[in-house]
């Protein structure tokens, strides 16, 4: 996987195993228009303190700031499959797609989830291409045609553009970094996400940090010990017996870091679909 900045552009490209995203417009690469609206958010004077957005979102403040600037993707053999997951947030900004009304697919794409058998699997994808490319050979329109399209086929290149605030509550909030998106998914996402972060990466690590994994896995140190209503005893118990366990090589629970504790013993996600 890599990125590659086209030209002198701001246009940049990401290239995954089967499939291309292009990142050709960021409303707000130095963060100066977010920071400009969180001064007045907050009634301050300096209006260009890049960092007071990610502070918004530190302190736990309706970082709404960010929904005003947006990213826009073009995306490149990505299967229908993927389409249908992406197109399913409704605060996206814009859409911009051929698909099989006019247009058809010529190739498709293999799971990578957990398959049993890749070969059985790619034979009944490909007997169902066939069928669709046979009726587009026997006169039918693309529209007609696509009712017998697998949900593999690739699509022709669409365009979508998001808000940056449903980037980190949503898109990958869902997609990657909880868990439970199917295999493709997650590759195209974690595209989209490398894209994004290297234009600002302390912007985007701010968001991880607050919406992603470790914010997941703490809301689930909360539901674990409400549901387990382990009481300070019973807490400092545990802890002695984690520091015994840890005797034969020395470590002390004690000099751990608290939080990765709690999370490393009550914070593991699970998929909804498990």
């Amino acid at each position: 996987m890599s990125i590659t900045i086209i030209g002198d552009s701001e246009v940049r490209e990401y290239q995954g195993d089967t499939f291309l995203i292009r990142m050709t417009r960021y409303s707000d690469p130095e963060r100066k228009n977010a920071a400009r609206n969180a001064a007045r958010y907050l009634g301050k004077s300096d209006l260009d303190n890049v960092r007071r957005p990610l502070s918004i979102i530190k302190q736990g403040h309706v970082p709404e700031v960010f929904r005003g600037e947006f990213v826009e993707f073009e995306f490149e053999d990505v299967s229908k499959e993927v389409y249908d997951h992406i197109i399913t947030y409704t605060t996206r900004n814009m859409r911009v797609a051929g698909g099989n009304r006019a247009l058809t697919s010529d190739d498709y794409t293999l799971p990578s989830d957990k398959v049993k058998d890749i070969n059985r699997i790619d034979s009944a994808v490909l007997v169902s291409m066939t069928q669709y490319n046979a009726l587009l050979e026997r006169g039918e329109t693309p529209q007609v045609a696509r009712s017998a399209m697998p949900i593999a086929a690739k699509l022709n290149t669409f365009v979508y553009q998001f808000n940056f605030l449903t980037l980190m509550q949503a898109v990958f909030k869902q997609r990657i970094w909880e868990k439970g998106a199917q295999g493709n998914t997650v590759k195209v996402i974690q595209g989209m996400f490398e894209l994004v972060h290297s234009v600002d990466p302390e912007l985007w690590d701010t968001a991880y940090e607050w919406f992603g994994t470790p914010a997941t896995e703490w809301v689930e140190v909360r539901k674990k010990l409400k549901k387990k209503d382990i009481t300070v005893g019973e807490f400092f118990g545990m802890l002695e017996h984690e520091r015994f366990l840890g005797q034969a090589n020395e470590a002390s629970v004690f000099s751990q870091d608290l939080e990765e504790f709690l999370k490393f013993k009550f914070g593991q996600q699970k998929s909804m679909w498990d």
